[in-house]
């Protein structure tokens, strides 16, 4: 089964060079790696919106994942240069899900993947609201209409 993502939606993106001690003996990336690029992209993501993920743990915030996907469509061997696209497709008042997009060096699809957050107070273990700032920059940064807040009242993050 082929996962269902469009390529256009995603607005962020990176490459990604396939490292020695990231291959296993068949010379393919790692499964467990790609959680590790998921986040290598997310945290690129957050700076280029201009937010530091020590700037929000500074701020008394921090994010936890609580769920991961990812759907392995073809290999990425040793020195591939990949390219890593990173999007935010939905988010509710204390959660982002991400969505990533891994091709291959010729361009295919190779890896896709979700990633839900939810957002904490530090030292807390309970969801709590994700500042209005952040929300603000993930729509102005997205296209229009791509990514999914109906579960929220954007009112109510005007400004």
């Amino acid at each position: 089964m082929r996962p269902k993502f469009d390529p256009t939606l995603f607005t962020f993106g990176m490459d990604l060079r396939v490292r020695f001690y990231e291959v296993d003996l068949q010379g393919v990336t790692h499964h467990a790696e790609m959680i590790r690029y998921f986040e290598i992209g997310r945290v690129e993501y957050w700076r280029k919106l201009g937010i530091g993920y020590q700037e929000f743990l500074d701020s008394g915030y921090q994010y936890v994942v609580a769920r991961v996907e990812c759907d392995y469509i073809k290999p990425l061997k040793f020195d591939m240069v990949t390219s890593l696209k990173v999007r935010i497709a939905s988010f509710s008042r204390t959660s982002s899900t991400y969505e990533y997009l891994i091709s291959d060096d010729s361009d295919e699809p190779a890896v896709f993947g979700k990633t839900v957050l939810v957002c904490l107070k530090s030292g807390g273990n309970r969801p709590t609201p994700i500042p209005n700032e952040y929300f603000r920059r993930v729509l102005d940064f997205e296209k229009d209409g791509s990514v999914d807040h109906k579960r929220m009242n954007l009112n109510d993050i005007a400004g």
